[in-house]
């Protein structure tokens, strides 16, 4: 479940949808796609906090998702670093009353939570306890 969750948060980040300016738009995805394989300045490219920052946390969600057991930080230091590009979107998107991109933040923030609650349970739900005795 762990590694479902986790591999859900990554491409959920990916598919949100941000506008700017006049007829100017793009997922994630693309955004990510241009900066890796069409900038002719890569170090300029990720040198600015908005760049830098998500692109790191999803590198520390690749490394969470292919570790047998993951450190809950790593986790949430990735689901954090990620999440200041999707809050922005977010706040922009209520803003400006832009239905889309607010709805395309929705994936990412639920999977987040399911993460966080998947990293962070102690208990399997599926294991009942009909004595109710502690283990």
């Amino acid at each position: 479940m762990k590694k479902i969750a986790l591999f859900c948060l990554w491409l959920s980040f990916f598919f949100c949808y941000m506008e700017w300016g006049m007829w100017q738009s793009a997922f994630v995805y693309e955004i990510a796609y241009q900066i890796l394989f069409q900038a002719d300045d890569k170090a300029n490219s990720f040198g600015h906090p908005l760049v830098f920052a998500p692109f790191f946390g999803q590198l520390l969600i690749l490394v969470a998702l292919f570790i047998k057991h993951p450190k809950k930080w790593l986790v949430l230091a990735g689901i954090l670093l990620m999440g200041l590009l999707v809050l922005l979107i977010l706040v922009a998107g209520l803003l400006s009353l832009n239905a889309w991109m607010v709805i395309s933040t929705y994936p990412f923030i639920l999977s987040a939570m399911w993460s966080v609650h998947i990293i962070w349970k102690k208990a399997n739900p599926l294991d009942f306890n009909l004595d109710n005795k502690a283990k």
